[in-house]
């Protein structure tokens, strides 16, 4: 980084993000999502209860349980019926999806880089998904990290664009080079600000170094760390990069994923990628 930039922006994550911004707030209903999945008496007709609350949120839950995502073969009208049908983890995960992507890639606060990161976000927590599935590792959780794992990123543009009163679609390149340096700290720093579970945090941090994750953290980041990279590869909402090797990936060996998983992962993600983002945002 050139010493015209360092003299350009704050010296530490904090000042740079308490300068002339603050951190991004959870929405309101997304934090009540996560206040109705910790109580003990949650089920699906308690959930649909909260859900039916909103139509948009009732509507893309139909819309979800009546896709190929999940199989549909008869029409279901009924919320808590759609709800069983995907679970209540899932249900939480995808609702997460849906308000984020809604409130939180404003093009006037995040200019043209907000919703192409919201959308890598999905597909890396779908590519986590089915990591996590043949990895022993719970889904729920690592599609939820792979969803959260870039936020820093939308902090630190929403916290430069302000700063510069940058009007254009995108960051000049050299906050861009910020951006990248800080995300990982900014988004550990944004999780926890959000009071989300532990696992998120530590993805947020780690996920370009899985190894220097806390041991007992380091599948749950190794699964997203391939995922991100997966995504990348695929250019699933942000440029592509096909020369990007998936079997030099350390999540690789610490997962234990060979080629020929890989391989299968490679190809199935785009289309289920291509699914989910229709039957969410239809």
């Amino acid at each position: 980084m050139s010493q015209d930039t360092l003299q350009q922006v704050p010296a530490t994550l904090e000042e740079l993000l308490s300068s002339t911004t603050e951190l991004p707030v959870l929405p309101q209903v997304a934090v009540r999502i996560f206040e109705e999945m910790r109580s003990p008496q949650i089920s699906a007709a308690r959930m649909a209860e909260f859900i039916k609350k909103d139509p948009v949120l009732a509507t893309a839950v139909l819309r979800v349980a009546n896709s190929a995502l999940y199989g549909a073969r008869g029409r279901i009208n009924d919320l808590a019926f759609a709800i069983a049908r995907v679970g209540l983890s899932q249900i939480r995960n995808l609702l997460l999806a849906l308000v984020l992507r809604s409130q939180m890639a404003d093009p006037d606060v995040y200019g043209e880089d907000g919703a192409p990161l919201m959308e890598h976000g999905l597909a890396t927590a779908f590519g986590a998904g089915m990591v996590a599935d043949g990895a022993g590792i719970e889904s729920g959780e690592a599609f939820m990290c792979g969803l959260l794992h870039d936020f820093g990123r939308l902090a630190l543009i929403k916290a430069l664009r302000e700063r510069e009163a940058v009007s254009a679609p995108h960051l000049p390149a050299e906050q861009a080079r910020v951006v990248d340096d800080l995300h990982s700290e900014a988004g550990e720093l944004l999780c926890r600000n959000w009071e989300l579970p532990e696992p998120v945090a530590v993805v947020a941090r780690y996920h370009h170094d899985p190894g220097a994750a806390p041991e007992k953290d380091q599948p749950i980041v190794a699964t997203v760390s391939f995922a991100d990279a997966l995504s990348h590869r695929l250019g699933l909402g942000i440029g592509r990069d096909e020369d990007l090797d998936l079997l030099a990936h350390p999540a690789t060996e610490m997962l234990g994923l060979g080629a020929e998983k890989v391989e299968e992962l490679e190809e199935y993600l785009p289309g289920l990628f291509s699914t989910a983002r229709s039957a969410l945002f239809s």
